[in-house]
């Protein structure tokens, strides 16, 4: 039978964390009652390159992490049965200083707080220091590195709690620059293997999260791998050095760089047979969990020191996907609320640092939008065949395959057909479908979203229409809309007697301009003063199919801005007070983001997504479809009421400001784009804002905004 050497993974040994020194001692008397014995991994390099026979019943032991316990306990447990192990030091982690004894060494801390005291204060007692590894050596001990600081990157975004939180994993210390309990973690991985996402801090706010490239992380390795090498070179006085690597993770970028350090070999966390052959850079080791008694360690030592089991029960290290480049496709010609959520998508995530392509028409109102985004990151294309339909799924394979790309996130039924059929051609990549709107999807939709990874809605409702439409529920996710406007500034208190009430949406039927006129005109029957309406976005020749609503007393207080650009809507909101939405049917319109961060209160109907950003009483008041008394009572309140007024809209300016950004809506598609299904309610109750003492707008203040007339009657 031929000889595979098995290879056995610990850590630290101590009775706060890790193996107790009982269990590694039954450990022990394991392997020697069973026959086994140990050799180095100097002699493992030899038996895989053909310059040593591989001895019957030999092992390796190796310690990560260099923890103290492993030169107070474990050293001394190996001694006393004639075994040698083999340890991996963190080389920024290994100080000066004495050899300390058990009883002048520190207080053993378990790795997770080891690893806090290294990276936030800089206090290394927690690991081997210079002298311990010299005696190591002495006693015939092996040290090499296992890199210079464990350092970990930001993987996925998958929200894992705080810094402050004391149960999220250790690796976030080492990502950040400092310490601050609200920091927000993710899912860790190794710093060599993953480009992964980095904290960035602008103007003391918190972190956004930027991808690192490549070429970047390549950098990162070299410097790392020369510096540890050097390093461990002095402490152990070795020709060739071994390695380890963190986690176990190693892929073909660190790998690559590791060998142009000079290092020799490497063990992984990979399971299979050590024998004459194996790639020194692959040496396979067995993870040895903190619970596993003796037995099971006789077990898996002659699984593992035989090379036909050994590749029977072999385990492969597969690094997790990552993300690196991303299309958006639509046919669209209209510059409209999904179109400009598109072009918010381009922008976020190349602030993220991913490459971004926008695949849009020739001749498309888009182009102007996205003309400023063009850069490093940003490639806009054009293509006007969308609606043949196997020319555009031909074209769309060759375009994936040309630029690497990783994720197809489309907008509009020509471009996600395209998609499908490009995947049916064989492209290799993740499709997504965006869906932002309330009404039914056509009767074969659910069977394009079986053929893509996912639909992105942009409110719970919506995805529910798509449920009930026989969409699978695995395939839905919800990815709320972002506010990315100018900021204009906090919202002030203002000294005016009036209440200007702002509509913006058109004339047809759903949009409810008549109930806002009705609204209007019950608000003005009940004797309120100074009051403003003013319409956006419907036509003046459309007026008129109004009449028989549009009332006397509201037409002598109504200004009608018509049809305008974007930036003329946000200046009409800006100098309003009250936003109105008075919908029958709606997803999530983007005119609420925007009067949210102008600090406008809401008094909507409670259709489609509506109800998932506005709250009775926290940013504003909900009534019923068509129900335009009760949309005029919450305008009355509003009117009657400043410090009320002024108070739920902070609450919906906060809301945009921290649930509804550009980053938060970038994190949270990146989120579905590496496989996590979201489906989460906002929290817009913890937005609240207690109501400002009445007297604050009795006088004026320097905290105060006297507003101009010229937007409307007074």
């Amino acid at each position: 039978m031929s000889i595979s050497i098995p290879v056995l993974c610990y850590h630290n040994v101590s009775d706060v964390n890790g193996h107790t020194p009982e269990m590694f001692r039954e450990h022990l008397d394991a392997m020697a009652d069973a026959g086994w014995r140990t050799i180095t991994a100097r002699d493992l390099l030899a038996v895989t390159r053909g310059e040593m026979k591989p001895p019957k019943k030999s092992l390796v032991l190796t310690f990560d992490d260099g923890h103290v316990s492993n030169w107070t306990t474990v050293v001394p447990e190996l001694e006393k049965r004639n075994m040698t192990g083999t340890f991996f030091a963190l080389t920024d982690f290994t100080a000066p200083g004495g050899a300390r004894a058990p009883e002048t060494a520190p207080g053993m801390l378990p790795m997770k707080r080891a690893f806090r005291a290294a990276f936030v204060d800089n206090d290394f007692s927690q690991f081997i220091n210079e002298a311990e590894i010299r005696a190591m050596l002495d006693k015939g001990m092996e040290v090499f590195a296992h890199g210079c600081r464990h350092q970990a990157a930001f993987r996925s975004l998958a929200p894992d709690g705080r810094l402050g939180d004391g149960i999220t994993h250790w690796g976030g210390w080492s990502i950040y620059p400092g310490h601050d309990d609200f920091w927000p973690t993710f899912k860790p991985g190794s710093g060599y293997v993953y480009d992964g996402f980095w904290p960035r801090f602008e103007q003391g706010e918190s972190p956004r999260f930027v991808k690192r490239t490549e070429a970047e992380r390549r950098e990162f390795c070299r410097r790392d791998f020369r510096r540890s090498m050097e390093r461990i070179r002095e402490l152990n006085g070795y020709d060739e050095q071994l390695f380890c690597w963190p986690w176990g993770q190693f892929d073909p970028v660190s790998e690559a760089e590791l060998k142009d350090a000079g290092f020799a070999g490497a063990f992984t966390l990979e399971r299979s047979a050590n024998t004459r052959g194996t790639d020194p850079f692959r040496l396979n080791r067995l993870g040895v969990a903190a619970k596993k008694d003796g037995r099971w360690v006789q077990t898996r030592l002659r699984m593992y020191g035989a090379t036909a089991s050994a590749r029977v029960f072999f385990k492969k290290f597969h690094k997790k996907p990552e993300v690196s480049s991303v299309l958006y496709a639509t046919d669209s010609n209209k510059l409209s609320g999904g179109s400009r959520q598109m072009v918010n998508n381009v922008k976020a995530m190349a602030d993220m640092g991913l490459k971004v392509y926008a695949l849009v028409t020739p001749d498309t109102a888009i182009n102007g939008a996205l003309e400023p985004l063009k850069g490093e990151n940003v490639e806009v294309l054009h293509f006007d065949g969308f609606s043949r339909y196997a020319e555009a799924g031909k074209f769309l394979k060759a375009l994936i395959e040309e630029k690497g790309i990783d994720v197809v996130h489309t907008f509009h039924n020509r471009a996600y057909k395209m998609g499908v059929l490009a995947r049916l051609l064989g492209a290799k990549f993740r499709l997504f479908i965006n869906r932002g709107v309330i009404s039914r999807p056509n009767a074969v939709f659910f069977l394009w979203t079986a053929l893509s990874d996912g639909v992105i809605a942009n409110s719970a409702q919506c995805a529910e229409v798509m449920r009930r439409y026989w969409v699978r529920g695995k395939r839905l996710n919800v990815v709320y809309n972002a506010y990315a406007g100018p900021d204009f500034g906090e919202p002030k208190p203002r000294r005016k007697r009036g209440t200007r009430y702002i509509y913006v949406g058109n004339s047809v039927d759903i949009k409810g301009f008549d109930v806002f006129l009705k609204a209007a005109d019950r608000l003005c029957e009940g004797g309120a003063r100074d009051l403003e309406f003013v319409g956006v976005g419907v036509p003046d020749n459309k007026l008129s199919k109004f009449d028989d609503v549009f009332t006397p007393v509201v037409r002598e207080r109504y200004r009608n801005a018509g049809e305008i650009p974007h930036a003329e809507v946000l200046d009409e909101l800006r100098f309003a007070d009250v936003l109105v939405v008075s919908s029958r049917k709606e997803s999530l319109p983007n005119a609420l983001l925007e009067g949210f961060d102008f600090g406008l209160p809401a008094v909507c109907t409670r259709v489609g997504g509506i109800p998932e950003v506005v709250r009775d009483n926290v940013d504003g008041f909900l009534c019923a479809s068509g129900d335009a008394d009760c949309l005029a009572e919450k305008m009355r309140l509003l009117a009657e009421d400043p410090p009320k007024r002024f108070a739920l809209g902070l609450a919906g300016r906060r809301l945009v400001r921290t649930l509804l950004t550009p980053e938060a809506k970038g994190r949270n598609l990146m989120r579905v784009y590496m496989g996590e299904r979201l489906y989460e309610p906002l929290p817009v109750e913890d937005m609240a804002v207690p109501d400002p003492a009445a007297g604050f707008f009795d006088e004026p203040s320097g905290n105060q905004e006297e507003l101009p007339h010229e937007h409307g009657p007074r």
